[in-house]
């Protein structure tokens, strides 16, 4: 199995390396950034996954603490989505987890305590495992 797994990663790189050499090197330095952007996206959603399993929480239940689609948490998660330092926070807030930034060797808190109550769809809730009016 582990043979075929590093079979299969060689492939890649070969198919990889097939790719580059016919780009121009503007295609190629636009190809590296692309890659970075998406590595970057997906490190974030892994983040956030892990905070939100850690938490005891499942897509569903983020969704409904931010009031969003479980979709949204869904895409975020897999480094599909746009997560803006808004996005973050929010999600930070619905788990109850503090927000930091890190770049290079440090490390910057962005919301050590959140000022603002939680809010769903716009209502302000005290505690996210009461059920919610609809």
């Amino acid at each position: 199995m582990k043979e075929e797994a590093t079979m299969a990663h060689q492939s890649w790189e070969k198919t990889k390396a097939d790719r580059r050499s016919g780009m121009s090197p503007r295609e190629r330095a636009e190809s590296d950034v692309r890659s970075a952007r998406l590595a970057s996206a997906l490190r974030v959603g892994i983040v956030i996954r892990n905070a939100r399993e850690a938490a005891g929480v499942t897509q569903t239940g983020l969704a409904t603490r931010m009031g969003i689609a479980q979709s949204a948490v869904s895409r975020i998660e897999a480094g599909r989505g746009n997560v803006t330092v808004e996005m973050l926070t929010r999600i930070a807030t619905a788990l109850g987890a503090p927000l930091s930034l890190k770049l290079g060797a440090g490390e910057v808190p962005l919301a050590s305590q959140f000022d603002a109550s939680p809010r769903i769809g716009g209502r302000i809730i005290e505690r996210f495992d009461e059920e919610v009016p609809g």
